[in-house]
């Protein structure tokens, strides 16, 4: 699949976890929607990561509340559940590839409900930064995220992520541009992650 940046690859309400997407190429966001309306954004996909394995093995628990979209033009592929099960139940290389995968982004998400739990706001905005940040040799890293696209990652509204942005720039430690934002210093951001 081949889609331009802003095109949904997945809409809410669809079944969730129908494929296993393993990125190619570019940058996809998986979304959730709260009750209340407000969205959060999960995740990001950047080439070589896989997204819809737990499917592959368990129906979800819970309906589908969440939607995925690509951030800049991407290329995944789609493959149906029954073709990883399969292979993992005959390939105990593929399914240990599979627990090791499912076990990173376990991880990532206990790092995420603490992080959104205990971080100021500033350090979520930091954090949804540093997760869609592109790096390129030589140049400084860029994420191709909006100032809406950053409150709907961090739960929050538009005017606080652009209060947030400002200072950050006022620190020389972003520049922003439509529809992006340049990490001047990446490790002093990071810094800004840590909890005393």
């Amino acid at each position: 699949m081949e889609v331009p940046a802003g095109a949904l690859t997945r809409s809410a309400g669809q079944r969730p976890y129908a494929w296993v997407r393993l990125v190619s190429e570019g940058l996809l966001r998986i979304v959730r929607t709260v009750p209340d309306g407000r969205t959060i954004t999960q995740r990001y996909l950047r080439r070589g990561e896989v997204a819809g394995i737990a499917g592959a093995f368990i129906a979800p628990a819970t309906p589908n509340t969440g939607r995925s979209d690509a951030i800049m033009h991407s290329v995944y592929y789609q493959f149906r559940h029954e073709v990883w099960r399969q292979t993992a139940e005959r390939d105990a290389q593929v399914a240990v590839a599979l627990l090791a995968e499912l076990g990173r982004i376990a991880e990532l998400s206990m790092e995420h409900m603490a992080n959104r739990a205990l971080a100021s706001m500033r350090q979520r905005v930091v954090s949804q930064l540093l997760d869609a940040a592109q790096y390129a040799d030589g140049l400084d890293p860029v994420a191709p995220v909006t100032q809406q696209q950053l409150a709907d990652g961090v739960g929050s509204a538009r005017e606080v992520v652009a209060r947030v942005l400002h200072s950050l720039r006022e620190e020389h430690l972003v520049a922003t541009r439509v529809g992006s934002v340049v990490l001047l210093d990446p490790e002093r951001l990071r810094s800004e992650l840590s909890f005393p």
